[in-house]
């Protein structure tokens, strides 16, 4: 359990018993939480005080309507002024704040004064909260980097009127959300937490058959399994590939590991009419009848993630048994003995948190498939030395800009094998240093012969006198394997030379259990280790060599382009 995750809590409304709901949403993935609750007739004096408030991991703007006035909901009830008091604090919370922030949309009445009728001049209630949640949504979207939103409406048509409202809590204590609800809330509020300490999954792990499709492709034929929309179970199956489909429009890898015959499940994927999910889809798959367990670390192992960036999923109790006890990094989920719980079943459990989607998200199964390519170049080669000459890699290096603050976050965020200190600066803190001096944020893009990766890397350093100091240096695992981490370390050095004309620089290693691969980077980079106890996991580095002389060097497979 990693050291406390602290959040900030200002409300409206009695909230405290969110926070047990909430460490146990973070304790699976090892985190650990204190929540400090103001006072919830407050509200407004807090967020006023915010932009000098001691900073946080997250602050969560928790306001209802419910408490919003003792008319809420009845005929005299002002719903036009609520929500405009409301929408003030919110945009004043958004302009104060530091740091990452948590809005809400808000809930209508339960029911309606009027009856449903329509009262002339007068604009229905229900009409003036559509209102206002779309304006704190288009609020949210103006920094999605920071500010994330939680869909209280969302949570009310899941879970009912009963799993929604207390109405003896409401009356008594202030305090209106029933469980279902606060703990549904919990989960999206330790969704953003997971996201901003670099604890996210990257890859749905799918069995096939009685998974993707109902009954056993071997046995039943392409004909005989069940995947239509038109008849049940299959239209449960078919909803649930449309839910895959969804992660991976996000980003999200998708991968088979299934004991099968790999003939018999690409016809599936090929020709089968109502099949969804399509090879093209795929980043990854194991189709044999060896072990899952060791399928599923191949799967990770190929596309250079961590097993606890992997989600697996399947019918059979035994294998998710197994995966679990072999592979304890790994999440596993068994899918519903009654069918008609496959649909929604990963909206459910939501393991997939993002803040934001981008254009390199969308784009991740390509560029997981040129890594196939490029593996399979390799095998052909043979020799090291020639694969990565024939890369034909180019690594441009330039200082980071306002249009590059997401990515550059995100990186920040979800960066953990190749990571040499894992500082997890949010997109407050990276927005003040690009408006700094003495502060160089850079971003690496890099291109081969098998496609164009992206924005894969960020660095920080600061300016200190004749100097300079390494914050961060971090490289996306999709770009590892090439030598392109040793050159943006050269590209680094030229810059802090020729922007600052620094003498020295100084670098660290912390380790964080996930980042033991670039343990020795700075030693190979040119630097030298500052101490000898090589058990220490904080470990500092300096150049001996002169850093003009250290910004020539040249990579030798990898064309450098520094801007």
């Amino acid at each position: 359990m990693i050291a406390g995750l602290r959040v900030r809590f200002i409300r409206n409304f009695t909230l405290e018993p969110v926070s047990t709901w909430l460490s146990r949403e973070l304790a699976g993935a090892g985190l650990s939480v204190s929540c400090k609750f103001g006072d919830y007739a407050g509200a407004p004096n807090e967020v006023a005080m915010l932009a000098d408030a001691e900073h946080m991991d997250l602050t969560v703007v928790a306001l209802g309507l419910e408490m919003s006035s003792p008319d809420f909901g009845h005929a005299t009830w002002d719903a036009e002024a609520s929500c405009e008091r409301l929408l003030l604090l919110a945009r004043t919370a958004v302009a104060n704040s530091h740091g990452p922030l948590l809005l809400n949309a808000v809930l209508p009445p339960l029911h309606s004064a009027s009856g449903g009728a329509v009262i002339p001049g007068r604009a229905a209630p229900e009409a003036v909260v559509d209102a206002l949640n779309l304006a704190l949504r288009e609020l949210a979207a103006t920094d999605p980097a920071r500010v994330a939103f939680a869909d209280w409406g969302a949570y009310a048509r899941q879970l009912g009127e009963t799993g929604t409202y207390d109405q003896r809590f409401w009356r008594s204590s202030a305090a209106p959300f029933a469980p279902p609800f606060l703990a549904r809330y919990a989960r999206d509020i330790a969704a953003v937490l997971r996201v901003n300490a670099g604890r996210v999954h990257k890859c749905l792990v799918l069995d096939c058959d009685n998974t993707l499709w109902g009954g056993i492709v071997g046995e039943d034929g392409l004909d005989g399994i069940r995947l239509s929309e038109d008849s049940l179970p299959g239209a449960y199956y078919r909803e649930f590939q449309r839910s895959v489909l969804d992660l991976h429009a996000r980003g999200v890898a998708i991968a088979l590991c299934s004991k099968n015959n790999e003939a018999d499940v690409f016809k599936v994927l090929d020709s089968h009419p109502d099949c969804l999910l399509r090879r093209e889809h795929l980043s990854a798959w194991r189709i044999d009848w060896e072990d899952k367990s060791a399928s599923i670390a191949s799967i990770a192992a190929q596309l250079n993630i961590g097993l606890d960036a992997l989600v697996f999923v399947d019918d059979s109790a035994l294998e998710c048994e197994l995966v679990a006890r072999v592979l304890p990094q790994v999440r596993v989920l068994m899918m519903p003995a009654i069918s008609s719980q496959i649909v929604g079943l990963l909206e459910r459990n939501n393991l997939f948190e993002a803040l934001v989607v981008t254009d390199t998200d969308r784009a991740r199964t390509a560029t997981y498939r040129q890594n196939n390519e490029r593996q399979r170049f390799s095998a052909e080669i043979g020799d090291l030395a020639e694969y990565k000459r024939g890369l034909v890699t180019e690594l441009r290096i330039r200082t980071a800009t306002a249009v590059d603050l997401v990515r550059v976050v995100q990186l920040l965020q979800r960066t953990n094998q190749f990571n040499l200190t894992s500082r997890r600066h949010d997109a407050d803190a990276v927005r003040a240093m690009l408006g700094d001096p003495d502060v160089l944020v850079l971003c690496a893009e890099l291109r081969d012969r098998f496609g164009d990766l992206g924005l894969i890397g960020v660095a920080i350093a600061r300016r200190d006198r004749d100097g300079a100091r390494i914050d961060t240096l971090l490289m996306s695992c999709r770009a590892l394997g090439r030598d392109a981490e040793l050159a943006f370390a050269i590209g680094l050095y030229r810059k802090i030379h020729d922007d600052w004309r620094a003498e020295w620089i100084e670098a660290e290693y912390l380790a964080s259990g996930k980042n033991a691969q670039a343990a020795d980077f700075w030693t190979r980079a040119g630097l030298r280790r500052l101490d000898s106890d090589m058990a220490v996991a904080t470990a500092q580095y300096r150049s001996d060599r002169s850093l003009a002389e250290l910004a020539q060097t040249n990579p030798d497979y990898v064309t450098l382009l520094v801007d």
